[in-house]
This record gives structure tokens, sequence and C-alpha cells, in this order.
């Protein structure tokens, strides 16, 4: 009988150190929001992630998009899911820079949010369409100083319009700004007539290479992959120095804050597959990568961000005064 008790209590215990191992963190879906209408870059970038993480997983990352409402609604739906690492964001600019620092809104990017890493990057460039008369960025700036052009971004307040404003700013310009709600439809609208000249994302050049003219890149720091996306094409600090154009975009995944740091741990070495060339090959051409990994890091980047986007947000009168 002595033998059986034992035996009954060895069951036992095993029974519950195997039910701890499998409650062990990832033991389903996870579900990763996305602020962005399915389609764009900002999307397919987040399945190809999604995909790489559940690989590195082992369970489903099913990807939700909820667009609309300046990015707040599907931000506040991650702050207000369980913390417990079963939602991911998809975090960008808009949601974690402009949006906070034009409005009072409902969360914190710094306080509410674990940031993993940091991957998409799309700096932008100011484009012609081929046949323009402005072969490079001085005879560009002289007409502009000449004749008032249209100008063509997606959004008021994007930061396509953001690179803009500063531009305009840095060389005493004054442009007819056109929104035309995505930078397809930008690029599309410079090709067409609509406006005289566009920023784009660097890597616009690759939808159309025949049809428009990179004059020069609007961002102080020369990256990696602008010898890939635009050889031999100068950034703004390259062609003036001291002068300023440096609006960039990012992106990549963030969990809540207060997040177990078992599931955070994991997340971040789930992650890591982000950075390798691999998973770099799998994602579109018209997509540029700047890989910074850790919560330090990006969010570092984050505050970069912020203190590069107020000043020109200011200049617009669309900075939020607390």
């Amino acid at each position: 009988m002595k033998n059986l008790k034992i035996l009954a209590l060895a069951t036992i215990a095993s029974l519950g150190l195997s039910g701890t191992a499998s409650a062990a963190y990832p033991e389903k879906p996870i579900t990763l929001v996305v602020s962005f209408a399915a389609g764009g870059n900002a999307d397919v970038v987040a399945r190809i992630n999604a995909e790489a993480l559940s690989e590195q997983l082992g369970v489903p990352v099913n990807v939700v998009n909820k667009p609309g409402g300046a990015h707040i609604p599907a931000t506040m739906s991650v702050v207000e899911a369980p913390a417990d690492g079963y939602t991911l964001f998809n975090w960008s600019p808009p949601s974690f820079m402009v949006v906070p620092l034009t409005r009072d809104v409902p969360y914190d990017p710094m306080k509410d949010f674990i940031p993993l890493f940091a991957g998409i990057s799309a700096s932008n460039a100011l484009y012609v369409r081929s046949d323009s008369p402005y072969t490079t960025f001085e005879e560009f700036i002289e007409g502009a100083k000449a004749k008032k052009l249209t100008m063509g971004v997606n959004n008021l307040g994007a930061p396509p319009n953001l690179s803009a404003v500063q531009l305009a700013n840095e060389f005493g310009l004054e442009f007819k700004t056109l929104a035309l709600k995505t930078v397809p439809a930008t690029m599309a609208g410079l090709v067409g007539g609509q406006v005289d000249v566009a920023v784009g994302q660097v890597a616009s050049i690759y939808a159309y290479k025949d049809e428009v003219r990179p004059l020069i890149i609007l961002d102080n720091n020369r990256r990696a992959f602008f010898e890939k996306d635009l050889p031999g094409v100068r950034t703004v600090g390259e062609a003036v120095p001291g002068k300023e154009a440096g609006v960039w975009v990012h992106g990549g995944l963030a969990v809540k804050a207060g997040t177990p740091q078992e599931a955070v741990d994991k997340l971040l070495e789930a992650s890591k597959v982000m950075g390798t060339d691999e998973f770099k090959a799998k994602l579109p051409k018209s997509v540029g990568y700047h890989w910074v990994h850790g919560t330090e890091g990006v969010q570092a980047l984050i505050q970069e961000g912020k203190d590069l986007y107020s000043p020109i947000l200011d200049g617009l009168g669309l900075l939020h005064k607390k």
C-alpha cells in the first residue's frame, strides 16, 4: 500500500510538471494588429513577419487589420488587451510618433509598449518625371524658387509631407501641396502630370523606374540600402552640408507593457530571424530595411523620430501643446 501511495504521488507530481511545461508561452495562436489596410507595404511586411514568428514559435500568428481613426483604435486594441504576449502591435511612425505629437491620445508609446525590433525603413526621396527639365537637385532648387511648383504627397502630416515641409523650410521654397492618399497614388499622380514633383519612399523607384527621376534623398544619414535602391543619388546633407532633411519611416513589432518577461524573452529570441539575410530576401523590393533589435535600441530610435518630427509639426502649427 505504501508503495502504491508513493507511485500515486509521483504520478501526480509528474502530471503537475507536465502541465506546467505545456502551459509555457506560447500555447495558443498570437494576434498581430496592423493599423493599416491590407495590401500596402506595412501590411505585406507584417504578414512576412507573422509567418517568420510562427515558424520560430510553433503557433499561428494571425494578422488583423484595423485601419482608420488616425491609428488610435488599432493601438488602443493592444493597450486594452491582456498583457500576456498573445497580442502584438505593428508599430509605425504615425502610431508611435506623429499622432501622439499632434493630439491628446489615450496611450503613451514609451510606457504602454515594449518594442521588440525595428525593421522596415523607408526614407523618402524627391522625384520628378523622367522628362522634367530638372535633371539635378540644384536645378530643381533654382526652378522652385522661380516658380511655385505643385508638390505631391500621400497625406498631410504624414512623413512624406513632413519631408516636403522640411525641404521647403531649409531652402526657402513654397509649394502648392496636393495630398493623394497613398505613396503609390502620389507617384502615379507625378507620372500622370497631376503634380510637378513628388515625395515618395526611396524604394518607389522599383515601380516607376523608367518614368521618374530621383533628384535627392531626403535623409541626412546615408543608409546601406540607398546604394541598392538609388545608387549615386546624394542625401540632402551630402548635397548641401549643414542643411537638414531627414524624415524617415521605420516600423516593427511591439508587445504591451507588463507582458511576462518569459514571453518577452521568447519574442525577442524569435524575432532575431528578422535580422538575417534569408529573411530580408523575402521582402518586396519596394521595402527598405534598417534592422534594430532590442527594447532599448528601438526606444532610442522612436525618441529620435519624435525629436525629428516635433519641430516640423510645430512649424506647421500641428504640434500638440500639453
